[in-house]
């Protein structure tokens, strides 16, 4: 197993409790936030059947869940009539000179309350997500990963999370309060988790959506690919081929 990828396992290990479901199907489960589709997904080892599938549609159905996940690091042939979509992992290169991001130097750099990013999230994401959801999330999140924060003028601005173990560290959960957006923040951020994780010999990753620009600037700064990851959420079971 890559070193991204046994990362990314410990983490889902913090929130979900694996089973295998069948042949080429595992079931992770978040008994504490069932409703979010990343800790209630079926992780494939293989393409499965339909007979795989409709068993696993039906576990959800049984479990009050409207939402069916599947996710693996290769892409299916069959998604069952899914849309698919891509997640990028993006290690940044040894040799990538940090001193030549751009940064901001009013900002601080400190951990973070609760309650501002709370805010900041419900205001982001809480129409899209609903409020409750978004709110027990990123409560879910602070109380297993550490949170950086971006202040400027004693005003939270920007936030991410970190998770470090064997050697390497992996950084998700950017977000810039839109009415400080192109203004450094993010790179002032990454900058200084990528200082204190070098400082303990640690590489550092992320994870960045194929679809979004994003990419284009950790690419900039010196991320590169290393890994995909496949991810097919449907939250219609009307639309599925089965």
């Amino acid at each position: 197993m890559s070193l991204t990828r046994l990362v990314d396992k410990k983490i889902a290990l913090l929130f979900s409790i694996p089973t295998v479901f069948s042949e080429h199907l595992i079931k992770w489960e978040d008994s504490l936030l069932l409703d979010k589709y990343d800790h209630n997904a079926f992780k494939y080892s293989g393409q499965p059947s339909i007979e795989e599938f409709r068993k696993a549609v039906e576990y959800q159905k049984r479990r009050g869940q409207d939402f069916i996940k599947l996710e693996g690091y290769w892409p299916l042939e069959n998604s069952f009539g899914i849309e698919e979509e891509v997640t990028l992992v993006m290690m940044l290169k040894a040799e990538a000179n940090i001193q030549l991001w751009k940064t901001n130097p009013y900002i601080v750099l400190k951990a973070p309350d609760i309650e501002p990013m709370e805010q900041q999230e419900v205001s982001h994401y809480g129409p899209l997500y609903g409020e409750s959801f978004t709110a027990r999330n990123i409560r879910r999140l602070y109380e297993k990963m550490d949170y950086h924060g971006a202040y400027l003028e004693n005003k939270l601005v920007g936030y991410c999370y970190t998770y470090s173990t064997n050697g390497c560290t992996c950084m998700d959960g950017l977000n810039v309060d839109m009415d400080y957006r192109h203004q450094y923040i993010a790179t002032t951020l990454i900058k200084g988790i990528v200082e204190a994780a070098r400082k303990n010999g640690d590489q550092v990753y992320l994870h960045a959506d194929l679809d979004d620009i994003p990419k284009e600037m950790y690419a900039k700064m010196g991320f590169e690919e290393v890994d995909r990851i496949y991810e097919y959420t449907c939250t219609d079971f009307n639309t599925l081929k089965l």
